[in-house]
């Protein structure tokens, strides 16, 4: 009976240990507002000249090492602890980029670049609310211990 109580008890400590972690793990809203960005900046690369193109896309790929030492940072997320619904959520953002990069690549090509505006907006909203859904997903995983 007395090891029950103590297994029960270590069970408990551990649920409460896991909710405090899930809940510390939140990101700032300007760090998903700058993934998302960044994401609606490389939709937009295409409407600029070939001269300007191969160093933002460097410049890019820089911010976005930044920025996810800087999730790491502040979040503490491993890509262990993120779990399959959530890999699934990164998955869809990175098809809908790619798909509003040829979309506004299309755009570009036969109308005008200014047409690149519209993906790269909707873009931002995409990666932003992934981002926000990623987070959600990661706490959910992390709450439940698996």
């Amino acid at each position: 009976m007395e090891n029950e109580s103590v297994a029960r008890d270590a069970l408990r400590d551990l649920e409460s240990d896991r909710a405090a972690l899930a809940g510390r793990i939140v990101a700032p809203a300007w760090l998903h507002a700058a993934f998302a960005l960044a994401a609606a900046w490389y939709v937009l690369v295409p409407a600029f000249g070939e001269s300007v193109r191969a160093p933002a896309v460097w410049g890019l790929a820089l911010v976005l090492l930044v920025l996810l030492w800087l999730h790491r940072r502040i979040t503490g997320i491993r890509p262990r602890s993120v779990g399959g619904r959530g890999w699934a959520v990164f998955a869809v953002a990175c098809v809908a980029v790619l798909v509003l990069l040829v979309v506004s690549l299309g755009l570009v090509a036969s109308l005008s670049p200014w047409w690149a505006l519209a993906p790269a907006v909707v873009c931002f909203g995409v990666v932003y609310w992934t981002n926000v859904a990623f987070e959600r997903l990661t706490r959910e995983n992390l709450r439940r211990g698996a």
